[in-house]
């Protein structure tokens, strides 16, 4: 028995030894996708970050200077891009401008879903000013920062399909 237990003994280690040496030599799977076709949940709310970002930046460089690109309507879609211009027509008629920078403090990851990002957004808007056509501030007295709920929508890149104001001074 002795010999039949070494010889069962012995394949069983020849068998764990080949097996061991075709899973060290097999590819490493590569990360399921998340919805977005980003390879993580992490890495998709980065990017819609980087794209909120992005807008603000545009729309600060704007204020400076309207003939900027990219344009801030360039990151907007739907209801976004529908009320950017219904504000955008709402200052003219008012013969009111914005000057100033508005900083994103910070970004809160919210939902993942097939093809949307949600985040909140704290936007401190302390460094705007409203100026009227004779160039006075008007700026009304306000808090800030203020919390805005943000949906984006990712196809090939993300866009901002939404923008909400939750509150102001809570972030």
């Amino acid at each position: 028995m002795t010999s039949r237990t070494t010889t069962i003994t012995a394949t069983g280690l020849t068998a764990l030894a080949i097996a061991a040496a075709l899973t060290a030599c097999a590819p490493t799977p590569e990360p399921t996708p998340t919805p977005t076709g980003f390879a993580s949940e992490a890495e998709a709310f980065a990017a819609a970050e980087a794209t909120y970002r992005a807008y603000v930046d545009a729309t600060n460089a704007a204020r400076a200077d309207p003939s900027h690109s990219p344009s801030p309507e360039s990151f907007l879609r739907g209801e976004a891009l529908e009320d950017e211009i219904e504000a955008a027509r709402q200052l003219t008629d008012l013969g009111l401008s914005i000057s100033g920078e508005t900083v994103v403090s910070e970004v809160r990851p919210k939902i993942l879903s097939q093809d949307r990002v949600a985040i909140e957004v704290c936007l401190d808007s302390s460094r705007t000013r409203l100026i009227d056509q004779e160039g006075t501030d008007v700026t009304p007295s306000r808090e800030t920062p203020t919390l805005v709920n943000v949906e984006l929508v990712h196809a090939g890149d993300y866009y901002i399909t939404s923008s909400t104001t939750q509150q102001t001074g809570s972030c």
